[in-house]
């Protein structure tokens, strides 16, 4: 005789969620050393968290709790936010998208607009125009540094690549700032007398930018020096760190002033 059984299956109970405290707490822990959790979360929350792995107790040497009372300890301790607990604070959709950035940082295309919306209000990713400005667009996203946290990648340089720029003409005593023209184009400018010189990068869509960040910078410096309406190039090698790239855009600019030459100026290359 043949039993058929009529149980139903056990349904897989669903994973948990951060409430709204704790994914308060748990966004502060993202922007701290080691992820650590704000001391003043409260303690029910922080039995919860632990129950679900969503963070460790941690000595002050940086061993863990466990480990460190297993070897005499009776310090302080502090908690600090896992791997798990980051992923916790992602639905399955947003981690997509998140882990979808390419090296450069751009989200990938056909993303839906309600994920990129959820992912920019938690400022895990930003719309970054080409010249460096934060916009409305979602055509644009990148993951931000807090993204990075986020999934555990190292963050990238956000400071606007003309700064460092400029930083390096002042070692050499030369005074510059940065333009914009009526398309919104950026560059490093210098101005003394009958000379103007712009330094900028070329964008590969149109126009020109210096303000972008310089995780950004992915072609070198273009610049160009008009001498009374004697014009002429700087020349300056592709595939450069950007410091190193802008020392030898600095000092080839300086070497030219102090001796003006009709031809190109090579920065650390080869004359066109």
């Amino acid at each position: 005789m043949t039993t058929i059984s009529t149980a139903r299956p056990k349904a897989t109970p669903a994973a948990k969620t951060p409430t709204p405290y704790q994914r308060k707490k748990m966004f502060e822990a993202l922007t701290e050393d080691n992820y650590r959790i704000p001391g003043d979360t409260d303690g029910r929350s922080l039995d919860l968290m632990l129950e679900e792995n969503w963070i460790l107790e941690y000595a002050a040497n940086g061993r863990t709790a466990a480990m460190a009372r297993a070897l005499g300890y009776d310090g302080f301790t502090h908690f600090r936010l896992t791997r798990k607990g980051r992923m916790a604070l992602l639905i399955d959709r947003k981690r997509t998208a998140l882990e979808s950035a390419a090296p450069t940082g751009r989200i990938a295309d056909g993303t839906a607009r309600p994920v990129l919306r959820s992912l920019e209000a938690d400022g895990l990713i930003a719309y970054v125009t080409d010249h460096g400005q934060v916009v409305k667009d979602p055509t644009t996203p990148y993951i931000t540094n807090l993204g990075r946290r986020l999934l555990g990648r190292p963050a990238v340089n956000e400071t606007p690549a003309a700064a460092s720029l400029i930083a390096e003409f002042a070692q050499w005593g030369i005074t510059t700032t940065v333009e914009t023209n009526e398309n919104g184009d950026t560059a490093v400018v210098y101005r003394d007398g009958s000379i103007r010189a712009e330094f900028y990068r070329p964008l590969t869509s149109r126009g020109f930018s210096a303000t972008h960040p310089a995780w950004m910078h992915n072609s070198s410096w273009y610049g160009w020096i008009d001498d009374a309406g004697d014009y002429r190039e700087l020349i300056i090698p592709e595939g450069l760190p950007l410091p190193e790239e802008n020392a030898r855009t600095a000092e080839a600019f300086a070497e030219w002033l102090s001796a003006p030459q009709t031809a190109d100026v090579p920065a650390g290359g080869a004359a066109s």
